[in-house]
């Protein structure tokens, strides 16, 4: 169960472009809906790059690797918002610069540290978004070794630097943003900055700890 957890999410982040009719099926339009997908398929790129060399690769190299398309691709600073929770808006800018920063160096390590429990066997990908709940959503599906293909939705918003990846959401509503989130909590509880933050590298650390 856990293995499957695992492949789950990992495969959420790199997941490869398989042809067919699954992948030509129409979607709702929503506008600059080719550049959503476009931010998807670049880190998918990414990954699949990773998965081809795993075996060559520690984990500090797949984090090395990984982490500049984390950052191209996720919007950092409103997930790094959220897993701060209360207090955020009494930072320094520099503060929220700060902890975005190493919020994206804790999502990296953990998924260089679940490469380890990917067991897919393949991918697809919609060729297109749909709206739902407001939201504009990449879908995908992960092929997996054993058992029915796991549906894998993209949230994507507009932000200033154009689309970007604002949650990942396996069988359609277990989102990961939220165990980010209750992994995270209290960790700015107590008001000292300089403290949660420790922790937060600490744990980034220890994922790429073998």
């Amino acid at each position: 169960m856990v293995s499957d957890r695992r492949s789950v999410l990992v495969a959420a982040l790199c997941l490869a472009v398989f042809g067919g009719a699954k992948a030509q099926r129409a979607a709702a339009a929503v506008e600059g809906a080719d550049d959503a997908v476009s931010v998807v398929k670049t880190l998918q790129d990414a990954m699949t790059e990773i998965l081809g060399h795993i075996a060559d690769l520690s984990l500090r190299q797949r984090f090395d690797s990984l982490r500049p398309a984390i950052g191209a691709a996720f919007d950092l600073p409103s997930m790094a918002r959220t897993c701060y929770g209360a207090g955020w808006e009494n930072l320094t800018e520099a503060q929220q610069a700060e902890w975005a920063s190493t919020f994206g160096d804790y999502v990296a390590a953990s998924y260089a540290a679940r490469f380890d429990g990917f067991n897919g066997k393949g991918f697809e990908r919609d060729a297109g978004t749909v709206s739902r709940g407001g939201e504009t959503v990449v879908s995908s599906r992960v092929i997996l070794t054993e058992g029915a293909p796991v549906p894998i939705d993209y949230v994507m918003r507009q932000t200033a630097q154009g689309w970007r990846i604002g949650d990942i959401l396996a069988n359609g509503s277990v989102s990961e943003l939220a165990q980010w989130r209750r992994s995270l909590r209290g960790l700015a509880g107590s008001g000292d900055f300089s403290a949660g933050l420790a922790v937060l590298r600490r744990r980034r650390d220890a994922f790429l700890t073998p």
